[in-house]
């Protein structure tokens, strides 16, 4: 069977995630769809708005035949780690192709890639890293850069997976309107945390029921745990978590002191060197404890229906895919995840289990264990 895969957050999942699901099986003529996709916590640097049991069901329900997990540590790593990972899981898992949504699908994205390599004698600490790096580029727009990173690893790990770049619609990524049936996940977020309804337009009906039942989570609910870390955590130890680095421990400290909330630290730690988005990615480290940054050994299956099933009989993931996590596999390779959705439970407990959700399962929602 030929495989397309996707790196996804689904957070939430919308309609142009549905658009991209259904256009990469088209583009590709694939048999099936691996969905590579966030856990609890996102590439953005925040807690998942719905836990990943949720998104994965509904992904499942919408295009997907297969949903595995990208690690914590790597599903809130900034571009080039993310990247990695996911183009690492697309290989192991034998995909012959991989789509990403973007603003310029004609881009030449392979050789765009090379400027990833350059190196700056000076650092510009006025202008972001992203910034810096594609200066003499026309790339600005956050999937385009991301598409350049999949290219990067594409040509290392992956030399035979196909890129299929899937032009977004309607909605840029950061838009901060719904104007119609597609909206930017950004957009829709605001919304849903506002407690309005215009994002029901932009969702599907399969996750606007989960919206009803479920109260999302944002990152003021971590605040009391976040603070806690900044109050109980030496500058030496801070310079210990991974991204922080160029004196900002001794910042975040300081602002830590005088903010209240989550939000009054982030306007405080704003400057022109340091985006919201890497600010937040920082502040999941300190939060989660993460370090260095392991080398990738495992994928974690979430969600599989008859077609998926069928092509995991076809091949051996063994080695590379969990079905059910063990013992051994919580202390070694999926330890921070582990650590990450205990945290998560602590504001949003939720009843999904072990085991793989299964299609016949979606709506039985007949899952155990918290896991």
């Amino acid at each position: 069977m030929r495989a397309c895969a996707v790196i996804a957050e689904f957070n939430p999942f919308h309609n142009g995630h549905q658009y991209l699901l259904k256009t990469a099986r088209k583009t590709s003529q694939a048999d099936v769809m691996i969905v590579i996709m966030s856990g609890n916590f996102v590439q953005r640097g925040e807690p998942a708005l719905i836990n990943k049991w949720e998104r994965a069901a509904v992904a499942l329900q919408s295009g997907a035949d297969l949903v595995v997990e990208m690690p914590t540590e790597y599903a809130v790593a900034a571009a080039r780690d993310f990247a990695q990972a996911g183009v690492q899981i697309a290989q192991w898992l034998r995909a012959d192709a991989l789509a990403f949504g973007c603003e310029t699908p004609g881009l030449d994205f392979q050789a765009q890639s090379r400027l990833l390599d350059r190196t700056f004698s000076e650092q510009d600490y006025n202008q972001s890293f992203a910034s810096q790096l594609f200066a003499e580029s026309s790339l600005s727009r956050s999937n385009d850069i991301l598409g350049v990173n999949y290219a990067y690893w594409q040509l290392r790990l992956a030399p035979k997976l196909t890129l299929l770049p899937v032009e977004r619609l309607q909605a840029g990524h950061l838009d901060q309107e719904i104007k119609g049936t597609i909206a930017s996940a950004t957009a829709i977020r605001q919304s849903i945390q506002r407690n309005d309804a215009q994002y029901q337009q932009a969702v599907p009906d399969r996750m606007k029921k989960v919206l009803e039942r479920q109260k999302p989570v944002d990152w003021q609910a971590f605040w009391p745990f976040l603070e806690y870390r900044l109050k109980t955590t030496s500058a030496k130890e801070l310079r210990q978590i991974r991204g922080i680095n160029e004196g900002i421990e001794n910042r975040i400290l300081a602002q830590a002191a005088q903010s209240s909330s989550f939000m009054e630290l982030m306007t405080n730690l704003k400057t022109k060197r340091y985006s919201y988005t890497s600010l937040q990615r920082k502040l999941t480290a300190i939060l989660l404890n993460l370090r260095v940054l392991s080398p990738l050994q495992k994928t974690r299956l979430l969600a599989v229906n008859a077609q998926g099933q069928a092509y995991l009989r076809e091949h051996d993931f063994r080695g590379v895919l969990m079905t059910k996590v063990t013992k051994a596999d919580f202390t070694a390779s999926y330890q921070l995840t582990k650590r990450a959705d205990e945290l998560y439970q602590m504001v949003a407990p939720y009843e999904w289990g072990r085991t793989p959700i299964l299609e016949k399962n979606v709506k039985e929602k007949t899952l155990t264990k918290k896991s």
